[in-house]
C-alpha cells in the first residue's frame, strides 16, 4: 500500500466517524399542526415534524434531559399558535367589532319664556344644553316643562256645534201695480242648528219666519187693504267667520233653499187669500260676542230674495220678485 492509498483510507474513517457523532445529536419531534419552531439550530420546517441538532455536551443522561425540555416547549407553542388561530377565526365570523360611543349632557342654563296670544297663554322653560358625543358636539334647546292656558276665543273653537235663536224685524219694498208698498216694517224670527267644520266655516240647516206689517190704499171703490204677507223659509244654511280667534267675531250668513209666500187682499170688489212655493237665496253680515265659552249673542243683517212672484199672491201685482231686508239680535250656544 503506496502513500497516497493510507491518506484515502484515513479520510474515509473520519467521514464515517463524524456522521455517527452527528446523527447521535439529531432529534426529530412530532409536533401536530405547528410548520415552523424556532430551535438551537435555527428555525425548521418539514410539514408536521420539527428536527434540529443538539450539540454534544456532557454524557448521554443530560442530553436526553435537554431533549425532553425542548419537547415540551415545542408543544406548548403549538398549543398556544392553535389557540390563537381558533380565537382569531371565532372573531372574524362575528363581524366587525362596534365601537364604543360615549355622550355627556351638560346643562349650561334654563330660563323661562311666556306667550301670550289670542288662543291663550303658554308658560314653558328651555334648557340650553352642550352635547358631546363621538362625534363632536352640537348645541340644543331642551323643553323641560310646559303650560298651556287656553283663551275664551281657544275654548269656543273646540266646541263644534252650535243652536241659536233670532228675532227682530223685516220689511218688503215690494210695490203693487199703483206703485204702493203691499207691507210696512213687520216680524221676523229664525232657528238655526250648525256644525263647524273648521275655525272659520260651518254648514247646517236655517228656518226664517217673515211677516211684515199689514197696509192700506185708497178709499171706497179704490181702497185695497193688504193684510200682511207671511214668508216662510228653509235652507241649507252657511256661515263664514272671518275672525274666529277674537271674542267679538264678523261672520257672513249665506243661504239657499225654499220659501212659502203668502199675501190676503181685501178691496170692495173681491177677496183673495194666495200663497206660493218657489226658491229662495239669502246673504249678510252679522257680529257676535262670546259671552263665555259656550253662549255668544250678536246682530245680523239678510238680504232675503224668493223666486216667487208677487202676481201670484195678488190681483194688483206688478210682477216682481219678493224681496226683504231682515235685522234681528241672534243668540245661541256652542257645545
Amino acid at each position: 500500500m503506496n502513500k497516497t492509498h493510507t491518506v484515502i483510507l484515513a479520510l474515509v474513517f473520519l467521514l464515517a466517524v463524524s456522521l455517527a457523532f452527528a446523527q447521535q445529536g439529531q432529534t426529530t419531534y412530532v409536533s401536530g399542526d405547528v410548520a415552523a419552531v424556532n430551535t438551537p439550530a435555527g428555525v425548521v420546517i418539514e410539514g408536521d415534524q420539527v428536527s434540529y441538532t443538539v450539540p454534544m455536551e456532557g454524557h448521554a443522561a443530560g442530553t436526553h434531559a435537554k431533549a425532553s425540555q425542548h419537547r415540551a416547549a415545542v408543544n406548548q407553542q403549538a398549543a398556544g399558535a392553535k389557540a390563537t388561530h381558533a380565537a382569531n377565526a371565532a372573531s372574524l365570523k362575528k363581524g366587525e367589532p362596534t365601537l364604543k360611543k360615549t355622550k355627556t349632557t351638560t346643562s349650561t342654563e334654563v330660563y323661562d319664556v311666556s306667550v301670550k296670544n289670542k288662543k291663550g297663554t303658554t308658560d314653558y322653560g328651555v334648557m340650553e344644553q352642550t352635547v358631546t358625543n363621538a362625534r363632536g358636539q352640537r348645541t340644543t334647546d331642551g323643553v323641560i316643562y310646559s303650560t298651556y292656558q287656553p283663551s275664551k276665543a281657544a275654548l269656543v273653537n273646540e266646541r263644534k256645534m252650535e243652536i241659536s235663536v233670532a228675532g227682530g224685524t223685516t220689511v218688503s219694498y215690494n210695490k203693487d201695480d199703483r206703485s204702493d208698498r203691499y207691507s210696512t216694517n213687520g216680524f221676523a224670527a229664525g232657528m238655526s242648528a250648525l256644525h263647524y267644520m273648521s275655525d272659520h266655516l260651518a254648514v247646517g240647516v236655517d228656518y226664517m219666519m217673515l211677516h211684515p206689517g199689514k197696509k192700506t190704499h185708497g178709499s171706497g171703490a179704490e181702497e185695497r187693504h193688504y193684510h200682511g204677507m207671511y214668508a216662510h223659509n228653509i235652507a241649507l244654511a252657511g256661515e263664514l267667520t272671518l275672525n274666529p280667534w277674537d271674542n267679538w267675531q264678523v261672520y257672513m250668513p249665506m243661504g239657499a233653499g225654499m220659501m212659502n209666500a203668502r199675501l190676503k187682499t181685501d178691496t170692495p170688489a173681491a177677496n183673495t187669500n194666495e200663497n206660493h212655493w218657489g226658491a229662495s237665496l239669502y246673504a249678510g253680515l252679522g257680529v257676535q260676542y262670546n259671552v263665555t265659552d259656550w253662549m255668544f249673542a250678536g246682530l245680523e243683517y239678510r238680504y232675503t230674495f224668493g223666486f216667487i212672484k208677487d202676481k201670484h199672491l195678488t190681483d194688483f201685482a206688478k210682477d216682481r220678485n219678493l224681496q226683504f231686508h231682515v235685522a234681528m239680535m241672534r243668540v245661541g250656544v256652542r257645545f
